[in-house]
C-alpha cells in the first residue's frame, strides 16, 4: 500500500514484541550488494534459481523454518540481520520505472495502525500532512536500498553474461555425525539445493579483460565474498540439528 497523505494522515507504525516473527518461516531472504561482506560472514550466499537470479542468504535447511528467528520473534543474537528484513513494514515503491522511490507499507502487517492517536505508536504524518522522521528514516531506507538493488541486478546480468553461475546443492554432515559422537544412530546427511553459485573455474578462467572490469566495478570482490561464504553451511547444520548432550544421547 503506498503512504500518502491525506489518504493515510492518522497512519502509524506501533512497535512489536516480536519483530522478526513475519520472516519465521523464510528459508532464504533477499540481500544487495552491499550487504554482501558482513552477510557471507553468518550465512552462505547463494543466487535464486530464477529468471532474476538474485543474491539470497540461506537461513534454514528445512522448508518453512528460519533458524536465525527465534521463538520469542527475535532474530539471534550475534547475527547479521538483513536489510531486507529490517526496512519491514515498508517497502519503496515507484509508480513507472523512471519514477521517485515513494514510501509504501505492508498493509497486513501487524504494526501498522490506522489510527495511531488512538492505538499508540510512531505517526507517518503530522497533523499538516509532512512527514514524520518515522516516514523520512523509512523513505531514506528505502532510497538506498533501491540504489544497491540496481547495482545489484547488473552484478548479476553480468555474471549470467559470462555464463558463470551454475546450478549446485549443498550436502551438509550434521555436528553429531561429524565429531563421531557414540552412544547413538549418526543422523543422516543433509541435501539442500534450488540454487545456484558461481563456478569456480568458469570464473578463473575470464578473459583478462573481463576481469579488468569486474575489478573496477567492484564485482571481484563480490565474487570472492559470496565463494568464501560456502564456508557457513556447516554453522547452518549446528543450528539445524544441534550436537545432542549425554543425557539425550544416552536416553
Amino acid at each position: 500500500m503506498l503512504i500518502r497523505a491525506p489518504e493515510h494522515l492518522t497512519f502509524g507504525v506501533k512497535p512489536s514484541e516480536t519483530p522478526f516473527s513475519f520472516a519465521a518461516e523464510a528459508t532464504a531472504i533477499p540481500i544487495v550488494a552491499n550487504e554482501f561482506a558482513v552477510a557471507g560472514r553468518h550465512y552462505p550466499i547463494v543466487f535464486a534459481n530464477d529468471a532474476t537470479g538474485l543474491p539470497l542468504v540461506v537461513t534454514g535447511i528445512e522448508a518453512g523454518q528460519n533458524l536465525f528467528v527465534t521463538a520469542d520473534g527475535q532474530w539471534r543474537a550475534m547475527h547479521y540481520v538483513p536489510s531486507y528484513v529490517r526496512r519491514y513494514p515498508f517497502i519503496g515503491m515507484t509508480t513507472d520505472e523512471a519514477g521517485a522511490i515513494m514510501l509504501g507499507i505492508d498493509s497486513g502487517s501487524g504494526r501498522l495502525t490506522a489510527d495511531v492517536r488512538r492505538e499508540g505508536g510512531e505517526p507517518l504524518f503530522a497533523s499538516d500532512g509532512t512527514p514524520t522522521d518515522a516516514s523520512r528514516a523509512a523513505i531514506t531506507f528505502c532510497e538506498a536500498y533501491a540504489i544497491e538493488h540496481e547495482r545489484t541486478k547488473a552484478f548479476v546480468a553480468a555474471l549470467s553474461e559470462h555464463k558463470l553461475l551454475v546450478e549446485r546443492s549443498a550436502t551438509i554432515r550434521p555436528a553429531q555425525a561429524r565429531n563421531g559422537s557414540e552412544g547413538s544412530k549418526a543422523p543422516a546427511d543433509i541435501s539442500v539445493g534450488g540454487f545456484r553459485l558461481v563456478d569456480e573455474a568458469a570464473f578463473r578462467a575470464l578473459d583478462r579483460s573481463v576481469v579488468a572490469d569486474f575489478y573496477a566495478r567492484g564485482w571481484l570482490d563480490l565474487i570472492v565474498l559470496h565463494l568464501a561464504s560456502q564456508f557457513a553451511w556447516q554453522d547452518l547444520a549446528a543450528l539445524a540439528r544441534p550436537l545432542e548432550s549425554p543425557e539425550r544421547a544416552a536416553a
